[in-house]
């Protein structure tokens, strides 16, 4: 329409209504720009803002899962801790023979402190982590995304100290259990076969068994400083989304 009549001016020479026609069309191309452009903004603050409640509910899930793998980790040197004095001591009272039979079955279970990334990644190999404009925010995830590296290389080579320490004692416990047990399942002295008074004096025993407690109590901690970072992130996160931050009141 525009352009039709900006034609008709032009034979006919009417350079005022040429130049308002010209005005007009510039005005629309630079309106259709700029509508384009904001329209551009708000699916991408849309995006970022959907991007920011997936790492939320990561960082969520990630504390949630090292919370819960803390107390198993501390109920698990708990037994350790009760399997090594008795050996030390030479003296295991009838009624606390099942909790012993436990802390041997639960040896080097042990596992990485969780650092669930996926949104992270996601953006990261799609080139969208640019989205998210708030440098704080980039730089809080960046950390964690570090820390879940390093945490991963320490946890290598407690893996490796954990699979000598458990050769030594696999080789000196027998279990007897018939029915179908999974790895999180309680055993009792009647799972089991050792030679109690055997194992008093067998010190390579009761050291393999102590290094494993060690290597647990670091794990717990590894679990401790990952999920202080994590509780760090989220009130970042919550911060940027205007959400008000439960974190520091469900801190212990």
């Amino acid at each position: 329409m525009i352009m039709r009549r900006l034609a008709q001016s032009l034979k006919e020479q009417n350079w005022t209504a040429i130049a308002i026609e010209f005005v007009l069309l510039v005005l629309g191309v630079f309106l259709g720009i700029q509508a384009q452009r904001w329209q551009s903004e708000i699916e991408g603050r849309r995006s970022e803002r959907a991007y920011l409640q997936r790492m939320l509910n990561d960082v969520d899930l990630s504390i949630q899962t090292n919370e819960l793998n803390i107390a198993r980790l501390k109920a698990i040197a708990d037994g350790q801790g009760l399997v090594v004095s008795s050996l030390v001591g030479c003296d295991l009272p009838k009624g606390k023979r099942d909790a012993f039979a436990d802390g041997l079955s639960d040896l080097a279970k042990v596992g990485p402190s969780v650092f669930v990334m996926n949104t992270m990644d996601e953006m990261l190999s799609a080139g969208k982590f640019s989205l998210i404009g708030n440098s704080t925010v980039r730089d809080e995830m960046n950390g964690l995304a570090r820390d879940a590296k390093y945490q991963n290389n320490i946890f290598t080579a407690i893996h490796a100290q954990l699979a000598a320490a458990a050769t030594t004692t696999n080789q000196r416990v027998v279990w007897t259990y018939q029915d179908y047990r999974t790895p999180f399942d309680p055993v009792a002295w009647g799972d089991l076969s050792i030679d109690f008074p055997e194992l008093c004096e067998d010190r390579a025993f009761q050291a393999a068994v102590s290094t494993i407690r060690y290597l647990t109590n670091a794990q717990i901690s590894l679990n401790q400083r990952a999920i202080a970072a994590q509780r760090e992130a989220k009130i970042v996160l919550e911060r940027e989304l205007g959400l008000a931050s439960t974190t520091a009141s469900s801190s212990p």
